[in-house]
């Protein structure tokens, strides 16, 4: 994030020095005094940064292209996204050039962002690393509605009318703005305690101990945050039971408000006087690491409740772990061999000694075991927060409405 913010300080920094060069290239040298001309008919008495007798109001729209930077990604690095999940979004704005390089911007935009362990990682080719975020089959869709006020600087200087504006200008943008987001995941048709699905499970649904509890929003979309799949709707009671037996402090649930800033930049083409068409790419840093809902550790299933007695419990158990929803074919094939450790375990929990499961040993563990490797308990990596890009493709309209006053010689 330094890095960014310095490269994109010193973009800022040259494009500040750089138009009156810019000028002199693209208006200078072969005919000063038909600069000179330009330069009188666009002068009003005074130079000002932000001059409202040449400010003009804009509207458009586009189309987006999202893509997103997390822990369900290819790697475990801060820039690996997965080009196939790049989906689709739609904006809307309204716009006002309020001095010679200087426009405000108010955009709202809807935007998906998309992402699946097993479609991302694969089963050609396993390594140590990849093959845990195969074997932990996390997924995820979240909208995104996003509203920001955005300030632009352009390269090159405009100080006259909407239609002597030139007819190709970079620029760059910086702003603040404020997304609505609600991470959601693919419901299984099972909640199974088995550490992979057997081939008829429905034989083991039901009775005074069931191995399988079937789930009616099997196929649907779920809300996510609504489950505390990190544990953050325990109860008080039993978080603090929690605490006190694992030594761990179970998150708070995360707000669907959340702050973003969005910095980018563009170029624009004139089309006709009252036209623009232009392509930006804008990064949109946020301060959540819950776009995906995965950041922290897997948990003590128990600590959802009784899935016997409670549908949701279950349906929380089985979107918190979902490293065993294949069936044994894949798993012993093709996981199993892959992950660096064959082991398979069966957990008695230290909230509900009653209640056992069993998962592959591989990408994360129950809550407070194995903390000699502290990777098998990890579910995500709380270090870095989630990010996205957006890709936009927009077409402005001038009204125009703006005025140049001319120059005043006595």
């Amino acid at each position: 994030m330094k890095k960014l913010i310095l490269s994109f300080s010193i973009v800022m920094s040259a494009m500040m020095i750089m138009p009156d060069f810019a000028d002199a290239q693209l208006f200078g040298g072969k005919n000063k005094r038909r600069r000179g001309n330009r330069k009188i008919g666009s002068f009003s008495g005074s130079k000002r940064l932000f001059n409202p007798e040449i400010s003009y109001f804009a509207f458009g729209g586009g189309i987006n292209a999202l893509n997103y930077f997390g822990e369900i990604a290819p790697r475990p690095t801060t820039l690996s996204t997965d080009i196939s999940f790049t989906r689709p979004g739609v904006n809307l704005f309204l716009k006002q050039k309020f001095g010679d390089r200087y426009s405000w911007k108010v955009n709202f935009m809807w935007g998906r962002l998309n992402a699946s362990d097993t479609e991302t990682v694969g089963t050609s080719n396993f390594t140590a690393e990849n093959a845990n975020r195969y074997l932990r089959n996390l997924d995820f869709r979240n909208d995104i509605f996003e509203l920001s006020f955005q300030g632009q600087l352009d390269l090159f200087k405009h100080g006259g009318r909407f239609s002597s504006r030139p007819p190709l200008n970079i620029y760059a943008f910086f702003g603040v703005g404020v997304i609505y987001h609600n991470p959601k995941g693919l419901a299984p048709q099972y909640f199974t305690r088995d550490p992979y699905l057997v081939d008829n499970p429905i034989d083991f649904l039901g009775g005074s101990s069931p191995r399988y509890y079937e789930l009616e929003q099997a196929g649907q979309w779920v809300s996510l945050r609504d489950l505390g799949t990190e544990g953050q709707f325990f109860d008080a009671e039993t978080r603090a039971e929690y605490q006190d037996l694992y030594e761990k402090e179970l998150p708070q649930p995360y707000s669907r408000i959340q702050i973003v800033l969005p910095v980018g930049i563009g170029a624009r083409y004139k089309l006709t006087n009252n036209l623009d068409i232009a392509l930006e790419i804008g990064y949109r840093h946020t301060f959540t690491d819950y776009l995906d809902d995965v950041s922290g550790e897997y948990v003590d299933l128990s600590g959802f409740g009784d899935p016997s007695t409670d549908p949701n419990a279950a349906l929380a158990m089985a979107m918190s772990d979902k490293s065993n929803q294949f069936d044994a074919q894949t798993f012993n094939e093709n996981i199993l061999p892959a992950i660096y450790t064959s082991r398979i375990s069966t957990y008695n929990t230290a909230l509900n000694p009653d209640f056992t499961w069993s998962r592959a040993a591989g990408y994360g563990k129950a809550a407070g075991i194995g903390n000699d490797d502290v990777r098998r308990n990890n579910r995500g990596n709380q270090n870095d927060n989630d990010i996205y890009i957006v890709t936009n493709i927009s077409v402005t309209y001038i009204m125009g409405g703006g005025f140049v006053r001319g120059a005043k010689f006595r």
